[in-house]
């Protein structure tokens, strides 16, 4: 098996990751909602899976939340994972990665924490299984050239959705941890092909991916999954798993909206004053605010007086700069003004 420095995505998995469309990421924030049914069909548990884009730090990233919680065989067990990403290539910014398995008097627990350094971009991966009364704790460091293409079980979930999505022609190849050493080994993907799957009362067309991730001790694991055309999980299976993971329910559809063309009109001359409506409407008004202005003027004579003494004195002295002259003239009923003499003083 190809671990460590020797597992590395291949160019389509790398150019996959550097051009995701960021109308086809913004429809992949939803939440799946699935049950997990045994092989006699009784249902022994849950699968909840939400991406969401949050705030953290100032910085605006992607947060991808899982678990699953069940009995197989009668034995307890679960997984929860919180992944936050960054959207430009899915970088991983942070994961804690929870798996339990309860049976009685030989309880087993692995946490594996993963950060990113946010000046280099290598990672530190901590990983912590807990045994019965052993507890085994071990790190592993990666540069950043040796994670390029790294897709975590967090990124996993957003990336089957993309692939939905922008569409998956073939075989593809990332890179992820082994759930057992935490080395890096291979993850690859490719299409499987539609099938009739039945909801409820419901029979609906779906999609698949085949997922395949090696094993540094084992063989390697895969998973048959299966999605609407938007991203959203109907069915997954884990080969050699005497569970699955299925829908109850179909849930809406999520498409892109398409903005309809706004309509363009010709623009045509307005011909108002052949409009008898139009006119009339005019004329009304233009005789209101005629009416008014003589109303206004008839209860302040005073604005009358002083009109026609501008005028009176503009014709006198036709200054060359009437503005100057206006505001020269009307300064002087100010307040504000200096006392002296009257500007009818000082024109005559």
């Amino acid at each position: 098996t190809e671990s460590d420095k020797n597992a590395r995505a291949d160019e389509t998995a790398l150019a996959f990751l550097k051009n995701i469309d960021p109308e086809e990421l913004a429809l992949c924030y939803f939440r799946d909602e699935l049950v997990t049914v045994s092989e006699g069909g009784t249902t022994v548990g849950e699968f909840t899976a939400s991406i969401e884009k949050v705030t953290r730090s100032g910085e605006e990233l992607i947060l991808v939340h899982a678990s699953s919680h069940g009995k197989v065989d009668d034995t307890p067990m679960g997984t929860t994972i919180s992944t936050y990403l960054r959207p430009t290539g899915l970088q991983v910014v942070e994961q804690e990665h929870i798996e339990f398995v309860k049976v009685p008097g030989h309880e087993l627990e692995k946490k594996t924490g993963i950060e990113c350094d946010p000046e280099t971009g290598d990672l530190t991966v901590k990983r912590i299984v807990t045994q019965g009364h052993e507890v085994r704790k071990s790190q592993h460091q990666f540069k950043a050239d040796q994670v390029a293409g790294l897709v975590t079980e967090g990124t996993n979930l957003l990336l089957q959705r993309l692939f939905m999505r922008q569409g998956l022609s073939g075989e593809v190849c990332f890179i992820t941890l082994d759930s057992d050493s935490g080395h890096l080994v291979k993850a690859s993907y490719q299409p499987l092909p539609e099938r009739s799957q039945k909801v409820g009362k419901k029979e609906i067309q779906v999609s698949g991916i085949e997922r395949r991730v090696a094993s540094v001790g084992d063989i390697p694991y895969t998973w048959q999954s299966f999605f609407m055309p938007d991203g959203h999980l109907t069915m997954r299976v884990q080969i050699g798993s005497p569970a699955i993971v299925t829908l109850e329910k179909v849930p809406r559809l999520i498409e892109r909206d398409i903005p309809e063309p706004k309509p363009v009109f010709d623009k045509k001359r307005l011909m108002w004053e052949e409009d008898m409506e139009m006119n009339s409407r005019f004329l009304q008004r233009k005789e209101e605010l005629k009416a008014g202005h003589e109303q206004y003027l008839r209860g302040h004579p005073d604005a009358t007086a002083l009109i026609a003494d501008f005028f009176q004195f503009l014709l006198l002295r036709r200054p060359d700069d009437v503005v100057g002259f206006a505001a020269e003239f009307f300064s002087s009923f100010s307040p504000k003004n200096t006392p002296g003499k009257s500007f009818k003083a000082r024109l005559v």
